[in-house]
């Protein structure tokens, strides 16, 4: 399986998610499936990262295309009651893929803690989606990329096990974990995309780099006017 062939599945789940969140969230499977969506990407930003020639200039198309989503993206959730304050999932992808670049710049682990920290720190102040966890899995895809058992344990404990450690401890104490994950029940699903990325053939196949930066944002503009139509109806 190449990276072109994740990639298309990463968009489709993504669409087949956000319908099911904005047209048809009374059901579950659209926001099933759609859970295998965010590991791919995740996979596919650790992946850049150690294949690109100029990871900077990834990075910098990362952030721009998170800057020029956020409009659709906040007025796309209005129509839903989601807050327009909170970023689109871009943003988390940007501050995984910063934290590589320390990784890669130094050999100095504590750094590589610091900044992983950091990148953490900043996606859930910025209620950037997926937030912490986002940006520890896609750390963790990097630091284990050749490693598919320690991957299959390390996405594991972000998808399953520290979720409902979190749930538990906000109970029990109530601390302010929540940001963690908000639909506990949907997450654990992002699992199965390993089933994909074990399949990885080491190829790219078809050779595209602007398919996900023209389909991210377009498909909020769509959405938005849909739901703009439907309503005035």
């Amino acid at each position: 399986m190449s990276t072109f062939t994740i990639k298309l599945i990463a968009i489709t789940t993504m669409l087949i998610d956000h319908l099911g969140l904005f047209f048809f969230p009374q059901v579950f499977l659209f926001r099933i499936i759609g859970r295998l969506s965010f590991p791919l990407f995740a996979w596919l930003i650790a992946n850049g990262a150690i294949h690109t020639k100029n990871v900077t200039a990834y990075a910098t198309r990362l952030f721009l295309l998170a800057l020029i989503t956020q409009v659709p993206f906040s007025y796309a959730n209005r129509q839903i009651n989601v807050s327009p304050g909170d970023l689109n999932v871009v943003f988390t992808l940007f501050l995984g893929l910063a934290a590589i670049i320390v990784m890669q710049k130094t050999s100095k682990k504590l750094l590589w803690v610091l900044a992983t920290i950091g990148a953490v720190a900043i996606a859930d102040a910025l209620s950037a989606d997926y937030g912490a966890a986002g940006v520890l899995s896609i750390t963790s895809f990097y630091l284990f990329y050749n490693k598919l058992n320690k991957m299959i344990i390390a996405q594991t404990l972000l998808l399953f096990l520290f979720p409902y450690l979190t749930l538990l401890l906000e109970l029990l104490y109530r601390l302010p974990l929540s940001f963690y994950y908000s639909d506990l029940f949907y997450e654990f699903f992002g699992i199965f995309s390993l089933l994909f990325i074990a399949r990885y053939n080491k190829t790219q196949g078809y050779k595209d780099k602007y398919l996900f930066y023209c389909f991210y944002p377009l498909q909020y503009v769509v959405i938005l006017l849909l739901k703009l139509s439907l309503s005035s109806k």
